[in-house]
């Protein structure tokens, strides 16, 4: 066949090869509809994001659907709490109007032009560092997210030597959900403020364990325990009386919680002498301490590896761990998944179920589900100080502390072992727990309030396995508590 002719087919084939390809090009381009919202790609403002309704506030065409910046203000959809309007950004007092046209911005009641301090603290902050937060903002993966506000408010504590402040922003962008929750990021907000004072009792006081559920007071004694452990400084007798400052307030249990991450730096990572060192301790400080050490065992272990099948399900040795510090291990394992999922419970009970010990995985969700609700209550009905727990430990000389749990503040205490007595007054009718070393309990008690039995009234020995009992009651008054009868 002739040279020629052989070139005429090919050509021929070329372009009926090229105009198929076109038309299929022409179709795909013309008529494609990515996000199979019924808008053609080529008119679509948003063509990979479902929007049938083409909305495109600020007319940049983007649609609002995949616009990061609906009304064009300069401030990203991720903080902007009015992003349909470019007047407004902001409004950090939480009162349904924008800084700009409300009169009194931090909602204290005296208008902004007769108030001395007009904005508050977190409005101002997020003013000053607004580039910085669009940075961690726009982070989709949840760890970068983390480690990015993380970096960002020990930045904060640095330039501005303020921690209630930094810990009054990181609420605010926990409620407007700049952050997933503000308690990872109280933590490093508090080993800031430690580092920046080098001074435990000065770091902790003054501040408030409502705020980010007392991550600060976890902060400042795990990074003064760090910085006893780097100075190669024998361990601190006086461990044990660290939080007394903050006996009677709610942010106690928060610094003996704190001692636990604490330990943990301390012996670098050996939970074992961690918990040992918390056994030590009266009952209930063991189970405040206890827990603070697995949350920072299961953080590290997570943070150094990746949440595999293998790493998960080796965070926690039955072996090795007494029966209680295993299941509050487990537990642990599902509070530190929450942070590390965007408090997501689907995606954090995928993760639990990674465990191989039923028991292992089921304790894992609990501790999943708590802290998302525990979270959730905080930030959308915060407890005050007046309602919130309080730890406060009698000391009795020559035995072990009887340990009171209460919202009520517990006064004129007094124990006379010889005759069995206990009596103490409470300011408010809240619940009220006590844990009593068994050597003082007998079967024959009487707990009056005023002279009536209390409602409610519970009493188990020998709790957790441990030499302690434990009477729990709800008073129907303040007043006067009486418990008889304690001595065999």
């Amino acid at each position: 066949m002739p040279i020629f002719i052989m070139d005429k087919k090919i050509s021929i084939l070329l372009v009926f090869t090229l105009v198929v390809s076109f038309f299929a090009w022409f179709e795909i381009t013309t008529f494609a509809d990515s996000d199979k919202d019924s808008v053609m790609d080529s008119i679509d403002n948003c063509p990979l994001n479902a929007n049938l309704d083409q909305f495109d506030f600020d007319f940049d065409k983007l649609g609002d659907e995949c616009d990061t910046d609906d009304d064009n203000d300069g401030v990203l959809d991720f903080i902007d709490q009015f992003d349909l309007d470019q007047l407004e950004w902001i409004d950090f007092d939480f009162d349904g109007i924008g800084s700009s046209g409300d009169p009194d911005d931090d909602n204290d009641g005296i208008v902004d032009i007769d108030d001395s301090i007009p904005v508050p603290p977190s409005e101002k902050l997020a003013t000053k560092y607004l580039q910085d937060i669009h940075i961690c903002a726009e982070m989709v993966n949840s760890t970068s997210h983390l480690v990015c506000y993380s970096q960002f408010f020990g930045k904060i504590v640095k330039n501005e030597k303020n921690s209630s402040d930094a810990l009054e922003l990181s609420i605010a962008l926990s409620k407007i959900g700049a952050i997933d929750d503000c308690h990872f990021v109280s933590h490093v907000i508090g080993h800031t403020a430690y580092n920046e004072t080098r001074d435990v009792r000065k770091s902790l006081q003054g501040m408030d364990g409502t705020m980010c559920r007392g991550g600060y007071f976890h902060g400042v004694l795990a990074s003064y325990f760090h910085s006893i452990n780097e100075s190669r400084v024998s361990f601190p007798d006086s461990y044990q009386t660290i939080c007394d400052d903050l006996i009677g307030s709610s942010s106690y249990q928060d610094c003996i919680h704190g001692l636990g991450h604490g330990f943990v730096h301390y012996f670098e990572g050996d939970i074992e002498s961690s918990l040992e060192t918390c056994h030590e301790l009266s009952f209930y400080q063991n189970i405040l301490c206890g827990k603070g050490v697995m949350m920072q065992h299961t953080d590290n272990m997570l943070t150094k590896n990746k949440m595999s099948d293998d790493v998960i399900s080796n965070l926690c040795n039955e072996v090795q761990l007494e029966r209680n510090d295993y299941v509050e291990c487990n537990r642990s394992t599902g509070t530190t998944l929450a942070f590390f999922t965007g408090h997501n419970f689907e995606k954090g009970k995928v993760l639990c179920n990674l465990i191989k010990d039923a028991d292992a995985m089921n304790y894992c969700v609990e501790g999943l589900l708590l802290e998302i609700q525990d979270s959730e209550r905080y930030e959308y009905a915060p407890l005050t100080k007046d309602i919130r727990e309080k730890f406060q430990p009698q000391i009795i000389e020559g035995t072990k502390n009887i340990d009171i749990r209460s919202p009520a503040i517990i006064s004129n205490f007094e124990f006379i072992p010889k005759i069995g007595i206990i009596s103490f007054s409470i300011d408010s009718p809240h619940y009220v727990i006590l844990y009593i070393p068994n050597e003082f309990v007998s079967s024959k008690m009487a707990v009056t309030v005023n002279g009536n039995i209390p409602n409610q009234l519970e009493i188990k020995n020998n709790v957790l396995g441990e030499d302690v009992a434990m009477i729990s009651f709800v008073p129907n008054e303040p007043g006067i508590i009486l418990i008889t009868h304690l001595t065999q």
